[in-house]
C-alpha cells in the first residue's frame, strides 16, 4: 500500500514538473544531544537516494560534511 501510494506521488510531481523535480527533496533530521544515531536518515537514503539532494542534520556542533551528509549548526538553519 506504502508503495503504491509513494508510486502516485512520484507520477504526479513529474508530470506536473517534469523530470529534475525529482531531485529537490532534502531530507532533515534535527539533533539535540552531543551522542546521536542517524538510523532514519541512514534508511531514508539508502530507500530515497536518488531522489534527494544533500541529506541535513541540524544539531548543536559545528558546521561539517561528512560521508555526503551536511550538519548544520541550529544558527545556521535559515540558510537551507
Amino acid at each position: 500500500m506504502k508503495r503504491k501510494i509513494y508510486q502516485q506521488l512520484l507520477d504526479w510531481k513529474e508530470k506536473r514538473h517534469g523530470e529534475t523535480a525529482l531531485h529537490h527533496i532534502r531530507p532533515v533530521e534535527v539533533k539535540s544531544g552531543k551522542n546521536y544515531t542517524l538510523s532514519s536518515l541512514t534508511k531514508c537514503m539508502k530507500k530515497f537516494g536518488e531522489y534527494m539532494t544533500t541529506p541535513t542534520v541540524i544539531h548543536s556542533a559545528d558546521y561539517r560534511v561528512e560521508h555526503g551528509i551536511t550538519y548544520l549548526p541550529i544558527y545556521m538553519t535559515p540558510l537551507l
